[in-house]
């Protein structure tokens, strides 16, 4: 509650304002609290700020001033205190609040050693030109914050503990709205009579409220007792639509794990409309006013969407069939009884001591919220299942259609989920071929192997083991390894063993089985296993393809010609620039706006981006660099690949699939040589639309030097491969891209001198795409000009500074380039330092991927956990160290940064669609969805997300929609980190893609598919 604060008042601010200013010593006394004491007058700058209070707060005339700032941020200040004395003390806010604030509160947050947070929660009053006093809601004391959260972000029953708080927040309620106030102090207070009364109506508030949610609880599980015993008479065992168990085997010696299925999803499905009598067409407009799509009704009832500029194509709903699982019955143990009849421990049903599960979504309905789902069940038995034995899991009340499962324990056939291998598969002279055995066990938990167990590699066509060995102890239960900033912990949540086969080199088809457990999917070794994986991740750019017809021979995706002007796309130019407005704050409106009206004839082709086909954007051309750097490591390798694409006559497949992506940019540069941000739509399409039908109005976005830069560095490189074999269309791509590059150069040099440079977004980047762009022009022409360019933007300069910092520099590229220039064209003593730099990023990948089990690398520490950080190879600066120094520690090291997305991961599987034998199925990719089509070759996803630290963000977006205990159990936020990733393309953090992001697999296993064979 506010209260006022009159100015005789101030005066005892002043004499308590320096009592917490300095950190405690260890072991010293904490001093007698005083009625009023201030943790912070707010005077000086705070150690840190985030997200959007990043340099946008201030300090100003004794405040911490936030005015137009948005509410999702925060900042914080690091001192270690002892804030016992001062438990029963409520922290209070002394704030004014300015005429532009739209923010309902406020949050105040203590941190202590053990990465447990305390929040408390402020309403702010109404606007006023007074300072005022507010109390957190109920004016609680700090030994009883609003809500405590554990270092997951968990709820937690443990106290906080105030003798060993770390630091301090002020943080937004992270709503839309807009903060415009100005924070004077935070002063503790001791309980006086009217912060007593709150405290008491506040406790009596929640006690009602409590007594409340008992009586309403009990009332809903009176309800559910009911609906249960209703779906138990409904869904009965044996029924055509009954859930199916689909895989019965042991997860552990004594853990049967029964895996089922529920429900399916009947594709939707586009089809040339066929008018009948009485249909009705429900018209549903752009912004403009065009005819976006009809809803169509037919006997009263909307039947799909009318498409098309005719709306000539009719698109029905997908629907869900089958029946729920009762899951409710699965935990019963009694509902389980086990018999063998060979084997004499269950010749009489044994019943598991214990039911443990784990349920997942494994779709979505597009649209519409049901789920179908995966159940696996694991039976906790009190004797181990013996080799080559058959048994019978008989099933009791589980409404199954085919209950009473049997298997045998051959452990060289009997697939098990706990050993987790890469289904890339190896070259037979790979340093490095390793397996893990591990498994979560869901309500279970976490679950230790016995050490040393025996582990065989057998082959596939005659099942005879070819290698054997003992499993070693990687990770215990209780044991922490370290992922990007998040605190030391497990993140598998339980123990993992690893199982090294690095030995067996001859090539064949094999599996990897555990004595007493089952065996791995199976896997390759061979010569062309990572050319197959190239290929099919190549395959993703051609599936991907803007502007022209997909289809057989080149792919089973068919998609006809999209967003063509020839075929009446509405493409004009808009002046909207991002590096004065922002990629990602446009919206509905920004582009639009801006729009000139012209119309731009040659704007077709390039990527889509993810499954709502724009922006097509330059961005995407990272991948397109990493295609035509190893052209340039490995000329006779990769220009004789074929990818099985519209063929170029002379060029070679690589080439022509790096020029589809080049000319999209080229045919749109302008006359003056600047090159747009790309090809961008202002909103996404709905459910059940397809890119080849719509009527949406595109827009080509205004040049910038950053992406002129960053296409001239492409084409550039482009030119040089082209040079042997094509000299006169490599000559093109020269042009185009000095154009390029002389246009962003006077873009640069204009912005320097009227002093708006400092005004764009993103200039780091943009100098990152002089830097190299200088340098490819420099190794293409030999121009003396692009080196003094690049020497003037390089950190090579700077005795050593990182070359990949995020914000400030991402130059490891542009040093490989360099450290491989012929002598004669390089300066020596930058050339040791651009071979030092690569090798010190190595180095730091290696030591990345040593700190966590399934070696996972990343070459910054602050890599955040999203965007293909466990789906896409880390080993791509690797991978270049082994091409300069020939080190196999850096081979083995790149190896090893693909195991995880490979499928050596605990959910056995591929990040990459159509690769492997147990591939992602369900990607954000809208035309494939809505035409009942399976996603296409190629699609690397997100992967899983650090939910945990990006909740209510985008990243967690749709989480909490899929987050239902019959959906996904124990729930989302329970689950390991390494194991957290549903195949449900409706959770857009983990399984949209961006072209972007596939560029270091398209290196790394381009790399690992064309290295000469080593010893």
């Amino acid at each position: 509650m506010p209260h006022p604060i009159p100015p005789s008042c101030a005066w005892l601010l002043a004499l308590v304002a320096l009592a917490l200013a300095s950190p405690g010593v260890a072991g010293e006394a904490p001093a007698a609290p005083d009625a009023r004491t201030v943790l912070d007058d707010c005077s000086k700058p705070w150690t840190f700020a985030y997200l959007e209070w990043k340099d946008t707060v201030r300090n100003q005339n004794g405040c911490l001033v936030l005015a137009g700032v948005k509410c999702t941020g925060g900042v914080g200040m690091k001192q270690a205190r002892d804030l016992t004395p001062y438990a029963d003390s409520s922290p209070v806010l002394r704030v004014k609040v300015g005429a532009g604030n739209t923010a309902k509160g406020i949050a105040f947050s203590l941190f202590d050693a053990d990465g447990r947070r305390g929040r408390f929660n402020f309403t702010l009053p109404a606007a006023s030109d007074a300072f005022v006093e507010i109390t957190p809601q109920g004016a609680v004391p700090l030994a009883s914050p609003n809500s405590t959260e554990d270092a997951q972000k968990e709820p937690s029953q443990t106290p906080l503990d105030l003798a060993r708080i770390t630091q301090y927040q002020l943080s937004g309620d992270w709503s839309k709205n807009v903060l415009d106030i100005e924070v004077d102090a935070i002063v503790l207070a001791a309980p006086d009579a009217q912060l007593s009364a709150e405290r008491s109506a506040y406790a009596r508030e929640r006690a009602e409220a409590a007594a409340t949610a008992a009586r309403q609880a009990a009332e809903e599980q009176e309800r559910q007792a009911k609906r249960r015993q209703d779906m138990i008479r409904m869904y009965t065992p044996g029924r055509d639509q009954a859930p199916v168990i689909t895989h019965t085997a042991l997860a552990a010696p004594d853990i049967i794990a029964v895996t089922i299925e529920a429900q399916r999803i009947v594709p939707q499905t586009v089809t040339a409309y066929e008018p009948q009598p009485g249909d009705e067409k429900i018209l549903v407009n752009w912004a403009d006013g065009g005819v976006r799509y009809a809803k169509l009704k037919r006997g009263g009832k909307q039947i799909g969407i009318l498409q098309g500029k005719g709306l000539d194509h009719l698109s029905t709903p997908e629907r869900v069939e089958g029946d729920p699982f009762l899951e409710f019955l699965a935990d019963d143990p009694a509902n389980y009884a086990i018999t063998s009849s060979d084997d004499p421990a269950y010749a009489t049903a044994q019943r598991p001591l214990q039911v443990h599960r784990k349920t997942m979504p494994i779709d979505a309905q597009l649209p519409g919220g049901a789920f179908p789902t995966r159940h696996r069940l694991y039976l906790r038995m009190p004797t181990a299942i013996s080799a080559g034995k058959t048994y019978t899991v008989r099933t009791g009340r589980l409404n199954v259609r085919n209950p009473d499962p049997q298997f045998t324990a051959d452990w060289a056939r009997l697939v098990s989920e706990s050993i987790h291998v890469s289904q890339i598969g190896y070259r037979p002279s790979d340093p490095v071929k390793q397996a893990t055995l591990s498994i979560w066990l869901g309500t279970g938990g976490a679950y230790r192997f016995a050490d040393g167990m025996r582990f065989s590699v057998v082959d596939e066509a005659t099942r005879k083991p070819v290698w054997s060995g003992r499993s070693e102890l990687a990770l215990d239960v209780d044991g922490t390894e370290r992922l990007w900033t998040l605190p030391p912990q497990n993140f598998s949540r339980t123990a993992v063993c690893r199982l090294d086969f690095s030995a067996v080199r001859q090539p064949g088809t094999y599996r990897i089985y555990v004595d007493g457990v089952g065996s791995s999917l199976p896997f390759e070794i061979g010569e062309g296993v990572w050319e197959k994986a190239f290929l099919v991740q190549m395959k993703g750019l051609y599936n991907n393809r803007s502007g022209v017809e997909i289809g057989p021979p080149y792919s089973d995706f068919r998609k006809p010609r999209d967003f063509h002007p020839d075929d009446g796309a509405v493409v004009t130019r808009s002046g909207y620039d991002v590096m004065i407005k922002g990629q990602y704050s446009a919206g509905t409106k920004g582009i639009p706006a801006e729009d000139t009206r012209e119309a731009v004839a040659n704007a077709w082709g390039g990527y889509h981006d993810a499954g709502d086909w724009n922006p097509r954007r330059v961005s995407h051309m990272h991948t397109t660099l990493a295609q035509l750097e190893l052209v340039e490591l490995y000329p006779g390798y990769m220009n004789g690949l074929a990818l099985n694409i519209p063929r170029t006559p002379g060029i070679p497949d690589i080439i022509t699939e790096a020029l589809f992506e080049i000319d999209c940019f080229r045919r749109m540069q302008l006359p003056d040589g600047g090159i747009p941000f790309g090809i961008e739509s202002p909103i996404d399409p709905l459910a059940g639309e397809v890119s080849w039908l719509s009527t949406q109005h595109l827009y080509v976005l205004a040049p910038n030097m950053r992406d002129s830069w960053l296409y001239a560095a492409v084409a550039a490189r482009a030119a040089k491969v082209l040079r042997p074999i094509d000299p006169a269309l490599a000559q093109v791509y020269q042009d185009s891209a000095q154009r390029a590059y002389a246009w962003a150069e006077a873009d640069y040099a204009r912005r320097n001198a009227d002093r708006s440079i400092s005004t764009l977004l993103d200039l780091w980047m943009a100098v990152d795409a002089r830097n190299l762009s200088s340098l490819v022009l420099y190794d293409l022409l030999g121009d003396k000009a692009y080196h003094d360019a690049f020497v003037a933007s390089t950190c090579l300069t700077r005795p050593n500074e990182d070359i990949c910092a995020w914000g400030v520099h991402m130059q490891s590229g542009a040093a490989f380039l360099y450290a491989r220039l012929d002598d004669a064209k390089a300066d020596r003593q930058l050339k040791q330092a651009a071979l030092a730099a690569v090798v010190k990023l190595a180095d730091d990948s290696l030591a990345y991927a040593a700190g966590n089990v399934f070696g996972v690398t990343q070459r910054e520490k602050g890599r955040p956990i999203f965007a293909g950080f466990f789906s896409t190879s880390g080993g791509l600066e690797l991978a270049r160290a082994h091409y300069l120094t020939g080190k196999a520690a850096y081979l083995a090291g790149t190896i090893r940064s693909c195991q995880f997305q490979a499928g050596c991961n605990p959910n056995n599987l591929v990040y990459t669609t159509g690769l492997g034998s147990n591939p992602v199925r369900n990607p954000l990719h809208v035309d494939s969805r809505s035409t009942g089509q399976a996603a296409p070759a190629g699609l690397t996803v997100f992967g899983n997300v650090d939910y945990w630290s990006h909740r209510n963000s985008f990243w967690d977006i749709n989480l909490r929609l899929v987050n239902k205990p019959e959906v996904i159990w124990p729930d989302a936020y329970a689950w390991p980190l390494t194991e957290a990733y549903f195949d449900v393309w409706m959770l857009v953090s983990a399984n949209e893609f961006v072209i972007d992001t596939w560029a270091p697999n398209v290196f790394v296993w381009g790399y690992l598919a064309s290295r000469q064979a080593t010893p």
